[in-house]
């Protein structure tokens, strides 16, 4: 996966929009005071970057994050920019356990929950796994027949009973943790959600609007890199300083897959 990054100087150039240098792309005009004619240029340019290099990705700095217009501008050019959201997915079993551990809840006694709208094999792969560790595996899906099979060869093989339903009342009442793969904030506020549940939201931010709920949100997460691995030597680097870690460790990650071991999820 090839990946631009994309910053602002603090040297102001104004004759110059872009500068590409290697991986990256400096914006050489203030975006702060920019109109949005000029900011529309801008992405125009940076589009014209990423397909002469065969890529639609970008890492946008901390600071570019900031400017809601420039960043839907991007979305708008059908620029993907890179977030963590991947990394979430794949660093979802240790942030499970973390969960456990902080809040005290023994898998074996706890109640799990996989929300989904869209299924997918990445989806039966992990309530495999939940089924594995924990009491009780629900999942709350429109998509009920894309599960059967799994439901069925749990049972058969391992004496598993893993529920499907997509009843509002009860599919979430009752789950310690419910893992939100992809319910946006509007669906996922029509269900009964066991009001001290623990959600973790893989998509986007969710708010619940149940003013009993006192349970936990877990929109996002916060990573370490383990010493001396080649991955906290290629991105403890000063020229990356100005960039999220998540952002950065997704893309080493997906290019160095066994560096996945060496990412540790902060405290």
């Amino acid at each position: 996966m090839q990946v631009f990054l994309v910053d602002k100087s603090n040297k102001i150039n104004l004759f110059m929009y872009l500068k590409v240098k290697e991986d990256k792309i400096i914006i050489k005009r203030n975006m702060n005071k920019m109109k949005l004619n000029k900011k529309i240029k801008i992405v125009k340019e940076i589009n014209k970057v990423l397909k002469q290099n065969n890529s639609n990705k970008v890492i946008v700095s901390k600071s570019l994050k900031e400017d809601k217009e420039f960043i839907d501008l991007l979305y708008s050019n059908q620029i993907e920019i890179v977030q963590g959201r991947y990394l979430f997915k794949a660093l979802l079993n240790k942030i499970i356990d973390d969960v456990c551990i902080q809040n005290k809840l023994k898998k074996e006694e706890s109640e799990v929950a996989v929300a989904i709208c869209d299924a997918n094999k990445w989806a039966i792969d992990l309530v495999e796994k939940l089924s594995s560790k924990f009491k009780l595996v629900s999942i709350v899906t429109k998509k009920a027949n894309y599960f059967k099979n799994l439901q069925k060869k749990l049972f058969e093989e391992n004496g598993v009973i893993v529920t499907i339903t997509n009843n509002k009342k009860r599919a979430l009442s009752k789950a310690n943790i419910i893992i939100n793969i992809d319910f946006p904030e509007e669906i996922i506020n029509k269900y009964c959600i066991y009001d001290n549940s623990i959600m973790i939201n893989l998509e986007e931010n969710i708010k619940i609007k149940k003013k009993r709920f006192n349970g936990k949100i877990i929109n996002n997460y916060k990573i370490r890199l383990k010493e001396g691995s080649n991955i906290a030597k290629e991105l403890n680097n000063k020229e990356y300083e100005k960039f999220d870690l998540q952002d950065l460790a997704e893309v080493y990650a997906f290019n160095n897959s066994k560096e996945l071991e060496n990412i540790i999820i902060a405290k």
